[in-house]
This record gives structure tokens, C-alpha cells and sequence, in this order.
């Protein structure tokens, strides 16, 4: 931080003490080794020639701190229960998640001007997670989706509290703000409108033979789950209970 900024408000204290001497003990180095041996070469399975390798084991910690910029207000506003857009004041445009400059060539990067949005919109388009990396692992399966939220011209990516059979391209949602907050997009997320059904032209309900695979998937995961965290299909229903305001 320069001389010239003052800090307003300050919730890192916690975070600071517990996490910068761990990001300057990792730092890259190797802290050990072992050696393994297994197949090796360009072969058919099951007659490859076994040799010798040398796993490093090397910690990396790392603290990261970097400005949110002109883009603020819009992380702000999720902590305090609020969703904010902007407006290009030249063409109209209203972007969710917020741009601090009109896209539009036309417009010629003009600066926009900040916008509160209703808590709704409507499926853009969306992905079925059967899989993740490792941190997401135990929320399997989820639905993430871009939401186009009333009143914006792009969309917002966020999680989509739903069973995945149950989800379509134009359906209708709430946003909703989780109870602990820390400014990011994983404190909102969306939740279908009750009462709606799929539409005959959606692409996953109208062919069976998608819905049947997926459903095929769908068990491979909750098996995964069980045998790895424990999780069982009853929890993971659970969770597509709306957890809170």
C-alpha cells in the first residue's frame, strides 16, 4: 500500500497472521523426494519396461493481495446483500458482473456509470459438474450456469442450486445471497423459480437417450462420492435446499 491510499475498512487482520509466515515458508523449494518405479516407454499396455523415477515433493505457499479496482463497488454490494451492474451512458449497454468501460467498439471504452439490479433473471446457458478439481471435489454433482440477470445484456456465472435433471436454458431464477459473505461470486447463488417446467424444445428433456446417460453418470458420482467423503445421495439432495438469505 503507497502513502497516498488510507485504509477505510480492514477485515484481513485474522487472515494476515495466520497465512504470511505459511506463504513465506513455501517457497518452492524441494523439501524431499521419493524414488518410484513403474512403466515406462512407448509400449501396449501390460508390456511396458519398468524404470526408476524421482518424485519432488516441493511446498508453495502464496498469499495473494491485488486491488478489485474500478470494479469495487460490485464485490462491495455482494457483502452488503446488494447487485450492481453498470450502464454505458452512450448505448445503453448494462453489464453483470460490472466493466468499469463500455465494450461496444462504438463507444470507444467510455467509462460507465453503476446500476442496482433485481435478485432475478434467467438461465443463459449452463454445465452439468460430474467431475471437478480437487477443492470442489465434495460439492459434486452441481450446476454451473450463466444467468442473465433482469435488466443486463450479459451474464453472470453462478451456481445453480437444482437437481442437474432439473435445469434448462431460459428458466427463470432468484438470486440469493448466502448468510457469510466475503466478496466473491461464491457468495451468491441462484435458485429456480418453484413451478415452471421444461419446455419441449429443451435439448437435455426432449432426447432420452441424453437424459438417460446422464442419470448414468449422475450414479457413477454418487458412488464416487460415498466411497471417497462418505456423502451419500440423501445429503447431496440436501443440498439443493436453498441454505439461506
Amino acid at each position: 500500500m503507497g502513502e497516498r491510499e488510507k485504509v477505510v475498512e480492514d477485515r484481513v487482520l485474522e487472515v494476515l497472521r495466520e497465512w504470511e509466515e505459511y506463504a513465506r515458508r513455501g517457497n518452492w523449494r524441494p523439501r524431499g523426494y521419493r524414488i518410484i518405479r513403474g512403466p515406462a516407454g512407448n509400449t501396449k499396455v501390460g508390456e511396458e519396461r519398468e524404470e526408476e523415477f524421482m518424485v519432488v515433493y516441493r511446498p508453495h505457499g502464496v498469499l495473494y493481495h491485488h486491488s478489485l479496482g474500478k470494479v469495487s463497488k460490485f464485490f462491495r454490494g455482494l457483502i452488503e446483500g446488494k447487485l450492481y451492474g453498470t450502464r454505458c451512458p452512450r448505448c445503453g449497454t448494462v453489464y453483470c458482473p460490472a466493466r468499469a468501460h463500455c465494450w461496444n467498439p462504438s463507444c470507444k471504452a467510455q467509462p460507465t456509470e453503476w446500476v442496482e439490479l433485481p435478485p432475478s433473471g434467467k438461465v443463459h446457458t449452463f454445465s452439468i459438474m460430474l467431475f471437478s478439481a480437487e477443492a470442489f471435489l465434495e460439492h459434486l454433482p452441481f450446476v454451473l450456469g450463466y444467468v442473465q440477470i433482469d435488466g443486463a445484456h450479459t451474464a453472470l456465472p453462478i451456481q445453480i442450486l437444482t437437481s442437474p435433471t432439473h435445469v434448462w436454458v431460459g428458466q427463470r431464477v432468484r438470486i440469493k445471497f448466502r448468510e457469510e459473505r466475503k466478496g466473491e461470486l461464491m457468495d451468491i447463488y441462484a435458485v429456480p423459480v418453484p413451478g415452471q417446467e421444461p419446455p419441449k424444445w429443451s435439448c437435455l428433456h426432449a432426447d432420452a437417450k441424453a437424459m438417460e446417460d446422464l442419470r448414468r453418470d449422475l450414479e457413477k458420482t454418487y458412488e464416487f462420492l460415498q466411497e471417497r467423503f462418505g456423502i451419500t445421495r440423501e445429503m447431496v439432495m440436501k443440498r439443493w435446499e436453498a441454505p439461506g438469505e
